[in-house]
């Protein structure tokens, strides 16, 4: 099993709850309003435009191949859509162990 954590701007929750409907997964943590810093700037949440939703997603191995896939798809669009520019959009796979 892995967990995936999704960063990404408010304004992008729409193309990803999209893409985690068309894989049909349903079972994910959604956390609103994150701060922080990190390549893509500081995100302090001053304006309403400035914050991040948090996703976390565990799943086995095999489904998580294919959200990964359509992870990279999305960012690879999101980016075109951004003349080329990086995206506040980040995604992180680790290892991952129910205990109960």
């Amino acid at each position: 099993m892995k967990m995936l954590t999704l960063i990404c701007r408010e304004g992008i929750e729409d193309e990803t709850r999209a893409m985690l409907s068309e894989l049909n997964i349903t079972g994910y943590t959604v956390i609103s309003g994150v701060l922080g810093s990190g390549i893509t700037g500081t995100v302090t949440g001053k304006a309403w435009t400035d914050r991040n939703t948090l996703y976390l997603i565990a799943l086995d191995d095999a489904h998580m191949a294919k959200l990964v896939d359509a992870v990279r798809e999305l960012h690879t669009r999101l980016v075109q859509e951004n003349d080329g520019h990086e995206v506040r959009f980040k995604a992180f796979v680790q290892p991952c162990e129910m205990i109960v």
